[in-house]
């Protein structure tokens, strides 16, 4: 992430694992089916972690709001891993994208059955839960936008999880009578 896809060869990651660059091609046969395994693993931690915080106790509005404090906590911001991949996916295979898509798809598809599932209990109003899901993971990212001199721009994530959730709220909540 801190070089690019295209500047950084194996023998960087090598060095930068500890480890020989043969170590590396045992487990990865070139660049691409690294980034590929790297995706999946990360969309992966974020599915089970998302779905403990999901099949949690508590509302849709508290669970959500659970996942954007870790996520918003975050030190290295997913939008960095995600620019790293939209540089990668230019020079992917179809067969390696679609495996990168199908990994991050998993995560999305959670949070909306879980849009889906609160619209059934009327806990909230929206006639489309993957909108609702890729609105909230919009959000997330907003709330790890970096400034100019590379400073969170919302330093405090309970915070920003909870203002996010606001607005958020503000769109797809049922009015209070």
């Amino acid at each position: 992430m801190e070089y690019g896809y295209r500047s950084v060869t194996l023998d960087m990651v090598a060095d930068r694992a500890g480890v020989t660059k043969a170590a590396v091609y045992y487990h990865f046969r070139d660049k691409a089916a690294l980034v590929v395994a790297s995706a999946r693993h990360v969309f992966d931690r974020a599915r089970q972690g998302t779905a403990a915080r999901l099949a949690g106790a508590g509302s849709l509005r508290e669970r959500l709001t659970a996942i954007a404090e870790v996520v918003l906590a975050l030190p290295q911001p997913f939008t960095a891993y995600d620019t790293l991949l939209h540089e990668a996916m230019l020079e992917l295979s179809a067969e390696a994208l679609s495996e990168m898509r199908q990994a991050q798809s998993r995560v999305t598809t959670l949070i909306e059955d879980a849009f889906t599932d609160a619209n059934r209990r009327g806990e909230i109003a929206t006639a489309d839960p993957l909108l609702a899901a890729h609105c909230f993971l919009a959000m997330l990212q907003v709330g790890q936008r970096r400034a100019v001199d590379g400073q969170l721009q919302f330093r405090d994530a309970r915070r920003t999880a909870h203002i996010l959730m606001d607005t958020l709220w503000a769109g797809i909540g049922r009015p209070s009578s």
